[in-house]
């Protein structure tokens, strides 16, 4: 037939309880990886026989030497699910070869005490199974039918007319087998294959009372692990079912390895003289292995670990005899097995116990200069491989001769004086000797290295070499600064010196300190040891100079000086700024330094020292140039507590302040003062919302704030701008009118407040409004106000209230709000101009046009239009919803202004104001 792809395991399960005491099955299975790794079919018990707790201290073979004749009754099956032509399918012929070649394996395993005898055939037996039921079904239903009973040695074969045998409820399986006594039971296979044979014996080896021949499996790599009541000691490490492809009990082939020694003296085969037992081992002694698979004594060797009390088997593996096929490669060489969890089945320990792909490991044997050592310590070592193989058993913590001789040299050229205590074996084959003034380390890969003083005390805190400085790789190294010592270890260094003792160096943090020049740099010695356990894994160490800051997103940095006094102030690693990011980077103007961190920088100069910078006030700054513009270095951190959640950051040139509506924008000069006067951001005027601009008329700057705004020229200074007296400046023209510049702040007159200008004064009354008084005119008279241009429009008031709703409605203002507004201001009509100057529908003072531009996203807004008009008006309604306290609050805004009516209160006809736009609302609901 065509070659396919073999994916063959054997399980060992236990035998309903109506069996014998000793009764177990097994079963030949087909299955994908995950299944073999996870036994995902008959291995729904373990075998009858497991053991029970710990390896036995003294390993005997669980059967005597048994010999029998097994006679063999071999039936074809024709299942009631099948035809006779599917019986006839079945070759009797491939059956009989399995069984002579079966019986061969076994005779040559038991020395010839072994054998199989085909006594009866029954071809097409019809039988009520059907050839989809469970193995235990088809065995006890035809044992039955036919009147099949075990004995001392007889087997029942059947064979169904099936690819594959079902085995609790799971197919894909080769072949399945029970144990009914030393030399009795019953096989069940499927239709003849290349794998007919080989399971055929496999399925023998379990009639025979053996389990599978597995290997161990450790996540972690660990080399050995011992067994104690059914697990692994290392919870890591488990059994790998059938992961010895060089016996016939592992994965099935189309060929039949030799029986490893563990199982071959477990099962009572051969003469008895095939391994030698040398015992628990002591100092360095050497053994030759002769291949396993040929037939001469004390072929293998046996020991006993003292620690553990388990016992070891070295074979050599060599390409002879049933194990020609096999024995190649990475598995030709010494392979080390023990009992396994279950003590019916074998365990081979590879060279790497990690899990492999696919189901046919390739390197299981052990090379020359490869060592095993056990998990007591003992340790193997493969000195050859040839036609022989040579192997060194030494018992744990003794080292080979030579290297023993290399330590003991190594300390006395160091003087450390007499040794005191035996050789230690360590981690990785390293040993370690100590004496009156220190001790000696040797590993294979960092040779003899002397390890003493302060040196040692640190290299011991970090856990010598289990920790993640490992071996070390040098002796001390002298010669450093202020009489300074060093050691190199696997992972990094130890420092020391008379001042501050010695500590740790490596990875990262030594990386960043080797940026610096290590000792001879700024950061001098380290005075910690790396210190664990800050936020998302970082790390810190402390030096003379300051102090290197690791996490594993951003590196590792310094961190010293005033600069580091800043961060701390911030709460380190934990508060805003997190983490740096930059070591610090020096050039700036007058000398200054900065670093940058996760959430910002700070910022240092001789004469301001060391500030934040970060958030919407850095962005700010950056827009002025940093240290290089106006503004210079800051010379605070970060105020905060601010009215509304506010804060601000003081400058050698100014202020910047930030509100969570506003953003950060400057504060400095006149301009700041004249806000001061008014309370800052307490005051009517609120928080600032524009930066300073400047091109204003003869040098002039202004700057906009959430009630108003300050005006500043050379000639007349800084003077707020707000309100109703604001509005009427603007309706003259601003600055470019004929009033020019404000020449005071608002003040008190009878009956209401004044604020005086370059060509007049503007007045305002509460019952009155605004008058406009030209101080060029005889008594100060009323002069002419200037009007504002006069919007036209051909809608009438219907179409005008149609198009208030639908842009409240777009813009998510309430319809009923915006209307009685509309009506209130101009009983919706475009063209009307206010006596100050406001325009339209929604009666717009023209100054406010670009912040409105801003609000409504319309650039060219242009409020003469009567649809830019009320989209202006609804955008200012909806800005006032959004920052008063009540709707109220928002209605008198939008007649007095936000800021007056939050400092000053509702004045009477702003009270008035409000109560007749809520009363035009309920009819518009």
């Amino acid at each position: 037939m065509r070659r396919r792809t073999p994916k063959h395991r054997a399980e060992r399960t236990k035998r309903p309880a109506a069996a014998p005491p000793r009764a177990a099955a097994a079963v030949a299975v087909a299955v994908a990886l995950a299944a073999v790794q996870q036994g995902a079919t008959a291995n729904a018990a373990p075998a009858a026989a497991s053991a029970q707790g710990s390896a036995p201290s003294v390993l005997a073979a669980a059967y005597p030497q048994r010999t029998a004749q097994i006679s063999v009754t071999l039936v074809t099956l024709q299942t009631r699910d099948k035809t006779a032509a599917d019986a006839a399918s079945l070759d009797v012929a491939a059956y009989r070869t399995a069984i002579q070649s079966a019986s061969a394996y076994w005779s040559s395993m038991s020395a010839g005490r072994i054998g199989l005898r085909l006594d009866r055939v029954l071809t097409g037996q019809r039988t009520s199974a059907a050839s989809g039921d469970d193995f235990t079904v088809i065995m006890d239903t035809v044992a039955r039918e036919i009147g099949w009973t075990p004995g001392t040695a007889n087997v029942l074969m059947l064979a169904i007319p099936r690819d594959d045998v079902v085995v609790y409820g799971a197919g894909g399986n080769l072949g399945a087998g029970w144990e009914s006594g030393q030399t009795s039971g019953r096989i069940l296979i499927p239709r003849q294959s290349n794998f007919t044979a080989p399971v055929t014996a496999h399925e023998m080896g379990h009639v025979l009372g053996l389990g599978h021949a597995n290997t161990l499996q450790c996540t972690n790599g660990a080399a050995d692990s011992t067994r104690s009541i059914g697990r692994f000691s290392d919870s890591a490490c488990s059994t790998r079912e059938y992961g010895d492809r060089t016996d016939l009990m592992g994965v099935s082939q189309w060929s039949q390895p030799h029986l490893n020694s563990y199982l071959f003296e477990y099962g009572g085969f051969g003469r008895g003289d095939e391994v030698l037992d040398i015992g628990t081992p002591g100092s360095p002694t050497s053994y030759v292995l002769t291949p396993w698979a040929g037939t001469g004594p004390r072929r293998a060797v046996k020991f006993r670990d003292p620690a553990t009390g388990e016992w070891y088997y070295l074979q050599f593996k060599a390409p002879t005899g049933y194990d020609a096929p096999t024995a190649l490669g990475g598995n030709r060489g010494v392979e080390i097995i023990k009992g396994s969890l279950d003590e019916t089945e074998s365990l081979l320990i590879p060279p790497s116990t990690r899990p492999f792909a696919g189901y046919y490991a390739t390197d299981l044997a052990w090379q020359p200069g490869q060592t095993f050592t056990t998990a007591g310590g003992a340790r193997v070592t493969v000195d050859a491989v040839g036609a022989t193989a040579t192997v060194t058993v030494v018992a744990k913590n003794a080292p080979p001769a030579a290297v023993a001789s290399l330590i003991d040299a190594k300390a006395a050229q160091a003087g450390l004086g007499p040794a005191y205590g035996d050789f230690g074996a360590i981690r990785s084959g390293g040993f370690y000797r100590m004496y009156q003034r220190g001790a000696v380390v040797w590993t294979a890969v960092t040779g003899a290295r002397v390890s003493t003083g302060a040196i040692r005390s640190a290299w011991q805190r970090q856990g010598f070499e289990n920790g993640y400085l490992g071996y070390p790789t040098t002796d001390e190294i002298r010669g450093l600064r202020d009489g300074g010592v060093y050691q190199m270890y696997e992972g990094g260094a130890i420092v020391w010196n008379p001042l501050t003792g010695a500590f740790e160096s490596g990875g990262a943090i030594r990386a960043a300190w080797l940026r610096f020049g290590l000792e001879n740099g700024k950061l001098g010695y380290p005075v910690t040891d790396e210190i664990r356990g800050l936020r998302n894994g970082g790390s810190y160490q402390a030096y003379q100079g300051g102090v290197i800051v690791w996490s594993s997103t951003t590196g590792a940095r310094e961190s010293g000086g005033g600069i580091r006094t800043a961060w701390q102030r911030q709460g380190s690693e934990n508060g805003y700024l997190g983490y740096p990011t930059t070591d610090e980077v020096r050039g700036l103007r007058d000398g200054g330094v900065y670093q940058m961190y996760q959430g910002g920088a700070i910022v240092w100069s001789p004469q301001t020292g060391a500030h934040e910078s970060a958030g919407a006030i850095r962005a700010a700054w950056l827009r002025f140039g940093l240290e290089n513009g106006t503004f210079g270095y800051p010379t605070t951190d970060e105020v905060r507590g601010l009215r509304n959640g506010g804060s601000y950051q003081a400058y050698q040139g100014g202020l910047i302040m930030w509100s969570p509506t506003t953003g950060a924008h400057e504060s400095s000069g006149g301009i700041r003062a004249a806000w001061q006067r008014r309370g800052f951001e307490n005051g009517y005027l609120g928080y600032p919302t524009t930066d300073e601009i400047r091109g204003l008329r003869d040098g002039g700057v202004y700057q906009m704030y959430q009630g108003g705004a300050i005006i500043w020229s050379p000639k007349t200074g800084a003077h707020e701008s707000g309100g109703a007296i604001r509005q009427a400046w603007a309706g003259l023209g601003y600055e470019g009118g004929t009033l020019g510049y404000p020449t005071s702040d608002e003040y008190a007159i009878t009956g209401g407040v004044a604020q005086d200008f370059e060509g007049g004064r503007i007045e305002w009354r509460p019952g009155s409004g605004v008058s406009v008084v030209d101080s060029l005119r005889a008594g100060g008279s009323t002069g002419t106000i200037i009007a504002a241009p006069t919007p036209t429009a051909t809608e009438s008031p219907a179409q005008i209230q149609s198009m208030v709703r639908q842009t409240a409605s777009q813009m998510g203002v309430d319809p009923a709000l915006a209307l009685a507004v509309a009506e209130q201001e101009s009983g919706f009509r475009q063209n009307v101009t206010s006596p100050v100057g406001a325009v339209g529908v929604m009666q717009i003072m023209p100054a406010n046009r670009d912040w409105l531009a801003s609000l409504t996203g319309r650039p060219n807004l242009d409020l003469t239009k009567t649809a830019d008009n009320i989209a202006a008006g609804v955008a200012l309604l909806r800005w006032l919803r959004s920052n008063a306290s009540s709707l109220d609050q928002a209605i008198a805004g939008y007649y007095q202004g936000l800021g007056s009516v939050q400092t000053r209160g509702m004045y009477e006809d702003t009270k008035t104001y409000v109560a007749q736009v809520k009363a035009r609302m309920a009819k518009f609901v």
